[in-house]
């Protein structure tokens, strides 16, 4: 609420607007910069926090709320979001992107927030990954900033989603006693929900490049955030979300969404990264949605795969089933790949 402002000043006053093209559906001179925005909010709560709470006391024992884990992972969120401020003024080509979020996962993974293994729900089977942890991890947080960054093309959709998402995950987060991992989620629920207020319909600025791959690094690493570099209930979390299960549920939405997009270019023979107008928001204004009726789907969506992840949560705190939670997850699952699969068929037969 401090930053944004003044981002939109400078923004009108040098003309630093999203470019309009045949893919945009804004046609007016609108600011990118709101990333920049809730970057700095995330920054700078975090530092104030870990300067007045350096220790907090776990499930465990009392745990930094800057382990060298921690440390690392937000030297890569500073060059995530270096890397697209760039992108939003230069268009960097996709191959020094993929680069710059390799090194940036890279450094997380330095910083032991690996993947140890990959959780199949229902069967409850970990399938370790070995010295395969650290690639998959890379893969991972590079697939999800993606993902993220595919969905931002609607007034309040890509930040919507991670206000969901983050929240939901901090909630997780509190529930298994991990706190130092549920105040920086809520940081970025606190940092999007007023970058909202400026990108609600009809925006007055667009997160960018800047703010979502930063967004998609961020939630693609939340669920590895804790305060202790060694710590068996960091570890306990660990082991759920080594097979993505809890980010997969919570961002569902734009992991299928990048997922229908590389198969549709590649069915297509065009570059996995050749830009189109067939992503889920695309989809809906061809049906007829609004805007406002968009992100009441998506969004309801959103928060059912939220509320499948804290019941999990729930769940395993207080000793339940591990089969009846990953049925939560599962249904969910299901029901987003429903919708998608109903909605892919609903707008080709309308072409």
């Amino acid at each position: 609420m401090i930053f944004t402002p003044t981002i939109l000043r400078l923004s009108h006053r040098f003309r630093w607007y999203d470019q309009i093209d045949h893919r945009k559906i804004h046609t007016e001179d609108t600011p990118r910069l709101g990333g920049v925005g809730f970057f700095l909010s995330f920054i700078f709560a975090s530092i104030i926090l870990a300067v007045f709470i350096p220790t907090l006391n776990g499930s465990v024992a009392e745990i930094r709320m800057l382990s060298n884990q921690n440390i690392l992972l937000f030297v890569g969120l500073f060059m995530v979001h270096g890397l697209g401020l760039v992108d939003d003024f230069r268009n960097i080509r996709a191959i020094y992107k993929l680069i710059g979020l390799i090194i940036a996962g890279a450094l997380v993974a330095i910083g032991g927030a690996l993947m140890d293994g990959i959780y199949l729900p229902l069967i409850g089977f970990v399938i370790p990954l070995g010295p395969l942890s650290g690639a998959i991890t890379i893969f991972w947080l590079i697939s999800i900033s993606n993902a993220v960054n595919l969905i931002d093309g609607l007034d309040g959709l890509a930040g919507g989603t991670g206000l969901i998402a983050a929240f939901a995950i901090g909630v997780v987060h509190i529930i298994l006693g991990n706190f130092p991992g549920a105040l920086y989620s809520i940081i970025l629920a606190g940092a999007l929900l007023a970058f909202l207020v400026f990108n609600r319909p009809k925006a007055k600025i667009f997160m960018g490049d800047s703010g979502s791959l930063f967004l998609g690094f961020l939630l693609g690493a939340l669920v590895f955030i804790g305060g202790s570099d060694t710590s068996s209930m960091q570890q306990e979390l660990n082991q759920f979300v080594a097979g993505f299960v809890l980010t997969i549920t919570v961002l569902i939405v734009p992991i299928v969404d990048m997922i229908s997009a590389i198969l549709r270019r590649l069915r297509e023979r065009k570059p996995i990264h050749h830009p189109d107008k067939e992503h889920l928001h695309h989809k809906l204004l061809g049906m007829g949605f609004s805007t406002v009726n968009i992100l009441f789907l998506v969004h309801g969506v959103n928060l059912l795969m939220g509320l499948a992840v804290v019941s999990w949560a729930i769940n395993k705190r207080f000793g339940g089933s591990d089969l009846a939670g990953d049925a939560i997850l599962v249904l969910a699952w299901i029901l987003g790949a429903s919708l998608f699969t109903w909605l892919h068929y609903a707008y080709r037969s309308k072409k």
